[in-house]
């Protein structure tokens, strides 16, 4: 099974490095701290994404009335 989820490949993160794409984690070795998943910092997700242009403030409304 290990040796099927290391054919699928890894993942390569821009900024993380390389992940495995499947990872074979059991609920004891998580429960006992023995075993965590390794993921790409997902904090860094501002620097990845595109932010969107603000608006600027070409100028004010006048009265209607």
């Amino acid at each position: 099974m290990k040796k099927e989820a290391l054919s699928a490949g890894f993942y390569d993160s821009p900024h993380s490095g390389s992940f495995p794409k499947i990872q074979i984690l059991t609920v004891a070795g998580l429960m006992a701290g023995a075993e965590q998943p390794t993921y790409p910092d997902l904090s860094r997700g501002g620097i990845s994404f595109k932010k969107a242009k603000t608006e600027e403030e070409i100028g004010t409304q006048k009265p209607l009335l």
